[in-house]
């Protein structure tokens, strides 16, 4: 799947039923809210910021960087919030950043479209550039029975390839040098509750990174 201007304005992904990808303010800033009290004070990244849409939610005087693998995307987000640094990262290679350049790392509904022969890589890269005790924050699918029920058709179309349960990710973040902070599951960003139980649809991980645990 090419992710550009048709895949953002919904010609060829499950965002035609929101009339394409947009600024929905609700889903925004509550993903923002989970996230803000892991997020200290010192540089972020957005890793798959798309149009940088959570990222301006942490305009506070932070400096504040977004890559994705879509060019359209990081155009639009360099339009839309001229305060971040955006640049295109292809996702195959490493991340255009030096070591510990960051406090945290934002990864929200990217990691379910990389491969999973691919994302060992990826997290790799995330541990390399947080700083030490940095966090990492991510969300993605969950994936359950719930999830398939729920969300067999839009998984599929979005190629979803990448999706693991809760416990899944926890293993593999901690295999690669993080430890959990905290984790929970949740229905949908538009709804209020999450809940620190394992089979709800998505899920969001925050993980620190601990030196000298790294295996990989």
């Amino acid at each position: 799947m090419v992710y550009d201007r048709d895949y953002f304005e919904g010609r060829t992904s499950y965002f035609y039923q929101f009339g394409g990808y947009r600024d929905v303010g609700k889903y925004f800033t509550r993903l923002a809210g989970w996230l803000r009290p892991h997020t200290g004070s010192g540089p972020m990244l957005d890793l798959g910021c798309a149009y940088g849409f959570l990222l301006s939610r942490f305009d506070d005087g932070r400096r504040l960087y977004g890559c994705d693998v879509s060019e359209w995307a990081i155009r639009q987000a360099a339009d839309r919030f001229p305060q971040g640094q955006f640049v295109t990262a292809d996702g195959t290679g490493p991340l255009p950043y030096d070591d510990g350049r960051f406090e945290t790392v934002l990864c929200t509904d990217v990691l379910e479209h990389i491969a999973p022969e691919r994302q060992t890589d990826v997290l790799a890269e995330v541990h390399r550039i947080l700083a030490p005790a940095g966090r990492f924050c991510m969300t993605t699918p969950n994936l359950g029975r719930l999830r398939r029920w729920i969300y067999r058709r839009a998984d599929r179309l979005e190629r979803h390839i990448g999706m693991r349960h809760l416990e899944g990710w926890k293993a593999e973040l901690g295999r690669l040098g993080f430890q959990i902070a905290d984790c929970w599951t949740y229905l949908n960003g538009f709804l209020p509750g999450r809940l620190h139980v394992t089979w709800l649809p998505e899920c969001g991980i925050v993980a620190r990174k601990a030196e000298g645990l790294r295996t990989v």
